[in-house]
């Protein structure tokens, strides 16, 4: 689950950040506990903190704008999965589903 999976393999395009997204959504699908669920919302949000690195703009130059969009919608799609999750374990379902959102889970 949320603990047994590294995350951090290399982006080099928007199809990775897809691809990281689908890993977490599908480790929210075995999260049975709130704590594991706030975990993997925070993973969803980090992709989306990297598009605005510095790092990450030297990276993709022009397609930092792709990119930054592609982590955004990820972002949405994974904590309204989580969301759903939630409720299906029976714990509150209010994680934030836009970026940007006050995040005090």
């Amino acid at each position: 689950m949320a603990d047994d999976r590294n995350i951090y393999q290399s982006v080099d395009n928007k199809t990775d950040v897809h691809e990281l997204a689908l890993k977490i959504r599908e480790d929210v699908e075995n999260a049975d506990t709130r704590a594991a669920l706030t975990e993997l919302h925070r993973r969803a949000g980090y992709l989306v903190t990297l598009s605005h690195s510095s790092a990450w703009k030297e990276k993709f130059g022009d397609d930092i704008e792709e990119i930054r969009d592609t982590a955004q919608e990820e972002f949405g799609v994974t904590a309204r999965k989580i969301n759903r999750r939630a409720e299906d374990i029976g714990t509150d379902a209010d994680y934030d589903e836009s970026w940007g959102e006050s995040d005090d889970n």
